[in-house]
């Protein structure tokens, strides 16, 4: 088993975290949805970062994490939580630094194998 070095799985780790954690931290547990789209994306992005990190080739698992990082932004418009501002700004924040971070990991990743397959001249 490989433990990756690359920065942007640790950081969609710890945003899926925060995310988990947030409507306590940030205290909207009140506002239901939230809290459960919190709950359940915070740990799907969880174990999709150690996926990735545990994988030898983790651009699955990267997509994956980019996928719900897209869910996490727009999860305060389908669940009905966009008039909470603390719920609603933690979920665009960490939405997008997931999704940032997954696509510049699938980049690296992409860019890492262009350069191993190149011949030796």
């Amino acid at each position: 088993m490989r433990i990756t070095r690359r920065w942007q799985v640790w950081v969609s780790l710890i945003a899926g975290a925060w995310f988990f954690a947030s409507p306590w931290l940030l205290g909207y547990t009140t506002a239901v949805g939230g809290m459960w789209a919190a709950f359940i994306l915070g740990g799907l992005t969880v174990v999709a970062a150690v996926w990735a990190l545990v994988d030898r080739d983790a651009r699955s698992a990267e997509a994956v994490m980019a996928l719900i990082g897209a869910l996490v932004f727009i999860v305060p418009w389908v669940i009905g939580f966009a008039g909470l501002a603390s719920a609603r700004l933690d979920a665009w924040i960490v939405g997008a630094v997931i999704v940032v971070a997954s696509l510049w990991a699938l980049m690296d990743e992409q860019g890492g194998r262009e350069r191993r397959a190149k011949p030796l001249a």
